[in-house]
């Protein structure tokens, strides 16, 4: 897992609602003075598919919270039952460029920083302690993102 550095303040939660009949886009940012990102989540209109086995209409709105976890590179989106659509869903996106810490690349199988950025991914937790990778794209020593295909707990880490 992407370890925050030691200075880095904690991102604040927040909860939103998000509707089918219009894109949304919140920030999960550092408290440090300078609203540095260390999340964000986009949600174009039409993405929500379901909710707890539901099928969701085009008016239709749910409320999101979304938290990151402490000391890592993780979030956590609910509701869990939440659903999205399978074409032109949610992107995730974790910054990592301030307050990333790479060091941990020195205990690993890299060879260094940069070959250990290049290897991140996000990862979900599919139940108590185990993770699927959902692949991620970005620019190496700065952001990963991925698509969303459900709300969960998510996780930036590289194979070990």
């Amino acid at each position: 897992m992407l370890p925050l550095g030691s200075s880095a303040p904690a991102p604040a939660g927040v909860s939103f609602y998000v509707s089918n009949a219009r894109s949304t886009t919140r920030n999960l940012i550092h408290n440090d003075g300078f609203n540095t990102l260390f999340a964000r989540l986009q949600v174009p209109a039409g993405s929500l598919s379901s909710l707890d086995g539901a099928a969701l209409g085009p008016n239709d709105s749910v409320l999101v919270t979304l938290s990151a976890d402490a000391g890592v590179y993780g979030i956590r989106l609910s509701p869990e039952g939440l659903r999205f659509a399978t074409l032109g869903g949610p992107t995730l996106t974790f910054s990592y460029a301030k307050y990333g810490d790479l060091s941990v690349a020195s205990d690993s199988r890299y060879a260094d920083q940069t070959a250990y950025a290049n290897a991140l991914d996000v990862w979900r937790e599919t139940s108590l302690d185990r993770w699927v990778t959902t692949g991620g794209f970005g620019a190496a020593l700065s952001d990963i993102t991925t698509n969303l295909s459900q709300a969960g707990h998510y996780m930036v880490a590289a194979s070990r």
